[in-house]
């Protein structure tokens, strides 16, 4: 079974500090849904506050809108993890001398007091510098391993009898909506739902990018002796599975209930 990464989520914004609280509240709504308590909480947005400041007043100089930073938060098992990443110059923390608290005022400088704070609340920080981006990872304990989405989660569930769940897509399955797409899909396996119908009633269009992350999690779940079924596919969208040969591969109905009654038996 999947247990690697139960559910991802990922924000990209210029590096301007006034769009830092938009990560702060990308990463406190990532952690209170991987089920960290509130004192969690609070470090992880702490870390990721001072962190991203770091970039923006350092790294890119304070310059409005220059470069990108990229934050990634993961559920690994019972870890929370925040991968923060930028195209500012290599620069590593771990460097840096250690702050002393005990010092006397006279003696302390101002700067420093992020990188520690960081190393205070995280519990792993790991800092990398590869194909010219700088990476952190931090990591705090204590995420549940029942995964708690959100209320806005962009693809609902439901249970039915026999063990199975249906998972309602909309939109566009498309090289814009993949990563969504495989997140919730992961998500859904990683936590035991092999058995999975996706209901495509309300999917519009869906291109390679879209089959693919189908085909994937069809493969999770066959190899932990799960299946995938897919129901309500417009003929447009059908038509795109019988040119890929993908109608072979799954049980196509024509309504949830029964895709479902084909899983359960």
């Amino acid at each position: 079974m999947i247990t690697s990464v139960i559910a991802e989520r990922r924000l990209i914004i210029p590096g301007s500090l006034d769009r830092v609280p938009e990560v702060c509240e990308f990463v406190v709504e990532a952690a209170t849904a991987a089920g960290l308590d509130d004192r969690s909480v609070y470090h992880c947005q702490m870390a990721v506050d001072e962190w991203c400041t770091n970039i923006i007043e350092h790294g890119f100089s304070g310059s409005r809108g220059r470069g990108r930073i990229e934050v990634v938060c993961a559920q690994r098992s019972t870890q929370f993890v925040i991968i923060i990443n930028d195209d500012s110059p290599a620069f590593d923390p771990t460097t840096l001398s250690e702050v002393d608290p005990s010092k006397p005022l006279e003696e302390r400088e101002p700067g420093g007091l992020g990188w520690f704070f960081i190393r205070k609340v995280m519990d792993q920080v790991k800092y990398e510098f590869k194909e010219g981006r700088n990476y952190l990872t931090m990591i705090k304990n204590g995420a549940q391993l029942v995964h708690k989405p959100l209320v806005d989660e962009p693809y609902p569930v439901h249970d039915v009898n026999g063990g199975v769940r249906i998972v309602r897509l909309n939109g566009r399955l498309d090289s814009n909506n993949s990563r969504t797409l495989e997140s919730a899909l992961n998500s859904q396996l990683a936590t035991g739902n092999l058995r999975l119908v996706l209901d495509m009633t309300d999917v519009s269009y869906v291109s390679s990018s879209g089959l693919k992350v189908i085909l994937t999690a069809q493969r999770h779940a066959n190899k932990d002796n799960g299946n995938v079924a897919l129901a309500g596919l417009s003929p447009r969208v059908l038509e795109i599975f019988q040119i890929s040969g993908f109608d072979t591969l799954f049980h196509i109905t024509e309504t949830p209930d029964e895709a479902a009654s084909r899983l359960a038996s």
